[in-house]
């Protein structure tokens, strides 16, 4: 299915991994022309494994590390634009002025506005509100996003990309990525259970997520294979997984329970309550 089109927004190298590698890898499967646009470099994550970067080189790595994943997934494109990670809330690098959570608002939404005008496609993906934990990166990916998904066809937004036969362009779909409400107590649970020595959430982590009412779609990605791509895109993130990375280490049912499920809001159109929403992102589109 050559003609469809899905452009993924998310705010750091290995954000294309944990929540979303399936349905990514199982639509680029399936001839879906995936893009990812990749809006920080990421300088502000943990270095797992011993050696594989430095706080000085971490940014450079990881867009290396975020290359391997690509081709892992077997999208068609991607773009990083070297913001700044900002790192999580309350920390000294909040205040770092080329910080994504920084970034003028206007100047973002202008590029995407300017991505989803050029690459046309139908269907938009990226985090919902809460950033999946709260991350700051995640709720500014998602909130300039979504914003630029409903200006892409406003010929009075941004008009003077409108040169050179480009033209204004909606996008039929907008979907979040989500965790529900108790997935980081049932992740750990999990493991636990298989005599994985994981800690318990927080009294804070307990709270992060969304009702499960309010998801749309609960991605079963275990068949075909789709799995083990998923986990072959995270492995590329060295320095982000620790050595004793216990999915190769549990039954399969195990980690499918963790990673072989994945979690969606369709956004745009809403959907009537209670309806649920396909696993393939373009049904019904023409």
């Amino acid at each position: 299915m050559p003609k469809y089109r899905l452009l993924a927004c998310f705010a750091h190298p290995d954000d294309e991994a944990f929540p979303v590698g399936g349905a990514l890898a199982a639509h680029a499967r399936r001839g879906v022309d995936v893009r990812l646009l990749t809006a920080t470099l990421g300088e502000e994550g943990e270095i797992r494994q011993e050696g594989s970067a430095t706080r000085q080189t971490l940014g450079r790595i990881r867009q290396v590390e975020l290359s391997c994943a690509v081709q892992a997934l077997g999208l068609s494109s991607n773009d990083v634009w070297a913001y700044r990670d900002s790192g999580m809330a309350g920390w000294e690098s909040n205040r770092h002025p080329q910080a994504f959570i920084n970034a003028n608002a206007a100047e973002v939404v202008e590029r995407l506005v300017l991505e989803i005008r050029r690459f046309r496609p139908q269907v938009t993906l990226t985090f919902g509100p809460d950033g999946l934990y709260g991350h700051p990166d995640h709720i500014a990916i998602s909130q300039h996003a979504t914003e630029a998904f409903h200006l892409a066809a406003d010929p009075a937004a941004f008009p003077h990309q409108l040169t050179g036969g480009l033209e204004p362009y909606q996008p039929q779909r907008l979907f979040y990525s989500v965790r529900p409400r108790g997935f980081r107590r049932e992740w750990a649970v999990t493991l636990r259970g298989q005599g994985i020595d994981w800690p318990l959430p927080t009294p804070e982590q307990e709270r992060q997520g969304v009702p499960e009412d309010d998801i749309h779609l609960e991605l079963d990605i275990s068949g075909d294979g789709v799995m083990e791509t998923k986990m072959a895109c995270i492995l590329c993130h060295r320095t982000q997984v620790a050595p004793d990375w216990p999915y190769h280490r549990v039954p399969r049912e195990a980690t499918a329970r963790i990673l072989g499920r994945e979690f969606y809001v369709r956004a745009h159109p809403p959907l009537p309550p209670g309806q649920q929403a396909s696993g393939d992102f373009f049904e019904g589109i023409d």
